[in-house]
């Protein structure tokens, strides 16, 4: 029987997103919860790969589970996002992608350009031809739209490179909803795989009621944190997203915790979600037109 791996996931350690001006946590799970999360979906190996810091996957690590733990990174390069798996330190950040692959491979990681032809995420994806990546995520369960794992599997079927699969959890129900098969069952396999180019995909994109539970999530840890902070009291958590928060101007936190009771006032988190998937799936169909061309649209 095949293994199966989520090469891509998120804790609460992977600090901000910023969307046009707005700014929220980017993800919720505690590391135990992608483990637990992990263990329900009948996974043998996770990968924690949190924005420039390997802390949540250190702490996943030392987790008791059945489930394998590799130590990953989604490094940010000044060409775009890499993933960096089996690591034994941090790559620090703002590198050119090829300094940033050379430091991977230094530590015997693997390289991984992750949702490579995304409309919404920084990507390799003009150089995935001289880079010296191991492998190219090739569908990307967070990306509901479709268009974007469709050009990635159209543009790299011919790429000599592992093709991978992620669920790019960014809370504990979307774990698995992503994944790479491999012969084997240890993570020692999983690499012997990517190096070898025997990698398969599967999986399912994250359901829609998932994405606007993961915002509502998201809203309410930053209105938690932002209270917290207003009332004096001690930061719920040591991590960027809780630092920057009580960093910022009273002013600001006032108007993030008007912002966030307004988010969660019914309907308007289900309407948010209705609008926000519309305007990623019409950005994906446009870059999917560009790339693949207008005739097969």
């Amino acid at each position: 029987m095949a293994g199966r791996a989520d090469l891509h996931t998120h804790t609460k350690y992977s600090g901000m997103s910023k969307l046009r001006f707005i700014r929220f946590p980017d993800a919720v799970s505690e590391p135990r919860e992608v483990i637990r999360s992990a263990e329900k979906r009948g996974l043998g190996i996770v990968c924690i790969t949190d924005h420039d810091t390997i802390r949540g996957a250190l702490l996943a690590k030392a987790e008791k589970s059945n489930v394998e733990v590799v130590v990953g990174e989604e490094v940010s390069t000044v060409d775009g996002e890499m993933v960096g798996l089996f690591l034994t330190e941090r790559v620090p950040h703002s590198l050119s992608a090829e300094e940033t692959i050379d430091r991977i491979h230094d530590q015997g990681g693997v390289a991984i350009a992750p949702h490579p032809f995304s409309a919404h995420c920084s990507s390799v994806a003009d150089r995935l031809g001289e880079l010296r990546v191991d492998g190219v995520e090739v569908f990307n369960a967070f990306h509901r739209d479709g268009y974007a794992n469709d050009i990635a599997q159209k543009m790299c079927k011919d790429l000599p490179v592992a093709k991978t699969g992620g669920s790019d959890a960014h809370a504990p129900m979307m774990v698995g909803d992503g994944y790479t098969t491999f012969e084997g069952k240890t993570a020692e396999d999983l690499r012997h795989a990517i190096l070898s180019r025997k990698t398969g995909f599967g999986g399912s994109m994250t359901r829609f009621r998932d994405f606007v539970w993961l915002t509502t999530l998201m809203t309410l840890k930053l209105q938690r944190t932002a209270w917290a902070s207003l009332a004096g009291m001690d930061m719920p958590d040591d991590t960027r997203c809780s630092r920057e928060i009580y960093e910022a101007r009273v002013i600001t936190r006032l108007l993030a915790l008007a912002g966030t009771m307004v988010f969660l006032t019914p309907p308007v988190t289900l309407a948010a979600g209705l609008i926000a998937d519309k305007l990623h799936r019409s950005r994906s169909r446009l870059r999917w037109k560009e790339l693949v061309g207008p005739d097969t649209a």
